[in-house]
């Protein structure tokens, strides 16, 4: 989903929606403070729950032994590093990693596939319509309601407790087998 898309649901929901203008609202109060509600937002459900990448790095076999280094992804966390053969079947492959750089052997050809939890393009002020946004998809469904919660807070004369509601009654719901939750028990706390 686009960061559009998502603000066109948002609008809607605070019946803001004109999809004949420019910014797609007529009011310019919530055109000046879209991003600044969004950015907030994003960056909440963003920590919750970020998507996995990957990045494959591919070593050439050469006749003078030793490290060839790659620059690994600049991540919050890696989660695995798969050696890999010329099948794509797991395989040991010679690596380390020093600082922000993995190092691999190049006494023969290998592939290294790095699983991890990158950094995500936050929403601010210059944020693209065509922005595809970086989180999952059932918490994109969400964004919304906690945008409009927000907007409605600081504002006397409407009631923000119905889509923020909305907004923990969904965030409650969502599919938590893909947090990474870990679950420590020691002894005697069975």
């Amino acid at each position: 989903m686009t960061y559009l898309e998502n603000k066109k649901i948002f609008l809607s929901l605070v019946d803001e929606y004109a999809p004949n203008t420019k910014f797609f609202t007529v009011d310019e109060d919530i055109q000046i403070k879209c991003a600044l509600l969004y950015a907030p937002a994003y960056q909440e459900l963003a920590d919750f729950r970020t998507r996995k990448k990957l990045k494959e790095i591919e070593v050439s076999k050469s006749d003078i032994e030793g490290y060839e280094k790659v620059k690994l992804p600049k991540c919050k966390q890696i989660k695995k590093i798969i050696g890999m053969d010329e099948n794509n079947n797991k395989k040991s492959v010679d690596h380390y990693i020093l600082g922000e750089y993995i190092y691999v052997s190049n006494k023969e050809n290998s592939k290294i596939v790095i699983e991890y939890i990158p950094f995500l393009n936050l929403i601010n002020e210059e944020t693209e319509d065509d922005f595809e946004l970086e989180i999952d998809q059932d918490l994109q469904a969400i964004l919304p309601y906690k945008v409009a919660s927000d907007l409605f807070k600081t504002d006397p004369g409407e009631d923000y407790t119905a889509f923020e509601k909305e907004y923990q009654r969904r965030l409650a719901n969502i599919n938590t087998s893909t947090m990474g939750i870990n679950v420590n028990i020691t002894e005697g706390e069975f």
